[in-house]
């Protein structure tokens, strides 16, 4: 039940959401005049204490042109949540920035999943309660048992939101839901809006307000899907002054230096990648030098070894095994002299690997 009658502006005050939804910086002179001409003002729909679920403009008017008392209309919700739902869709006929849907829409999908939540809550409560007055009657012996509980000498029933079905609260359904009641053309669009005005908030936070505005007038003045675009890619591109004018108006899209700059960044990555090789291959190159230059060394002394080997006699069993073991010795040096002449052709080619030249 509502009660209507006349409070003072200064007992009125503005919904917290309202402001974090709206902003406060509406040019209300069109209804200031309007007011102004006819004398009336429309009434508003207030809590019993005095917060503003509809007017919020009218209320501004009215402290503007010092009106002093107003009609109106006393309406009491269960939940603050159900008073949220209410301010939005009493402004479902205004005129509506983008940034304000979005706005609308993050607040929105929290409130109506804050609902499902307690009317889940509420169900499961009320079915445990049932099935124990259920309990107590079976065991008096009666077959009349009630569908809900009283509370306070009066039977309840968990509210119906706005004729909802229990399955409208899935996520993908919400955001239908969401998307219906505050203009956007699907659920997905939604989405791009959430993550957009989100993403405005965290540039905000960072001190980058050029950039966040930067990011509102494209999604005012463009689209949703462009500045969501944009918004992904605030923190890559860099952009001149004509260049924002340029997406502002129109003229040309995000996506355009979107992709310019995904080209730049593959043009980079490749030329890091190609420094990176040739860096990899100088280092194989020394390697391989090093390599080189120490079996080098090691034939010389090897050679060394074998020539000295060779000036001494050498016996087996009491049977002198010279000629045989120096003609060992000599082949022993020339394979190795082979391996030296292989490993001295050997280079690192462009890709990191090792050729042998001919």
């Amino acid at each position: 039940m509502s009660e209507h009658r006349k409070m003072k502006i200064s007992d009125l005050k503005p919904h917290p959401k309202n402001e974090e939804i709206y902003g406060h910086n509406e040019d209300i002179s069109d209804l200031v005049e309007k007011i102004k001409r006819s004398g009336q003002v429309h009434t508003l729909v207030v809590t019993s204490n005095g917060i503003v679920l509809a007017g919020h403009r009218r209320l501004r008017a009215c402290k503007e042109l010092g009106i002093e008392e107003v009609n109106v209309e006393i309406v009491d919700f269960d939940t603050p949540e159900q008073e949220i739902e209410y301010l939005i869709d009493n402004n479902a006929t205004r005129e509506k920035t983008n940034e304000q849907k979005a706005r609308e829409a993050v607040v929105l999908k929290q409130t109506l999943s804050a609902l499902a939540e307690k009317r889940k809550k509420s169900k499961l409560k009320q079915n445990r309660l049932s099935n124990s007055v259920s309990d107590l009657v079976v065991q008096e012996g009666s077959t009349d048992v009630p569908n809900s509980a009283p509370r306070n000498g009066q039977f309840t029933d968990t509210p119906n939101l706005a004729g909802r079905g229990e399955d409208d609260f899935v996520t993908g359904e919400t955001r239908e839901v969401v998307a219906q009641k505050v203009g956007l053309k699907s659920g997905h669009e939604v989405d791009r809006a959430i993550n957009t005005i989100k993403k405005v908030d965290e540039l905000k936070k960072e001190g980058r307000d050029e950039d966040a505005k930067f990011v509102t007038d494209v999604m005012n003045n463009r689209s949703i899907s462009a500045a969501d675009s944009l918004a992904k890619n605030i923190d890559k591109i860099r952009l001149s002054e004509e260049e924002k004018e340029d997406i502002r108006r129109g003229r040309k899209s995000p996506n355009s230096f979107i992709k310019r700059n995904e080209k730049k960044e593959e043009h980079k990555n490749s030329e890091e990648k190609l420094a990176e090789s040739s860096d990899k291959v100088k280092n194989l190159g020394d390697i391989l030098s090093s390599i080189q230059r120490r079996y080098h060394d090691y034939l010389l002394a090897f050679q060394q070894d074998i020539e000295w080997l060779s000036d001494k006699e050498f016996y087996r069993n009491d049977e002198e095994v010279s000629g045989k073991t120096h003609s060992e010795l000599q082949n022993c040096l020339e394979k190795f002299k082979s391996i030296s002449d292989v490993m001295e052709k050997m280079v690192i080619d462009e890709f990191g690997c090792i050729t042998i030249e001919k």
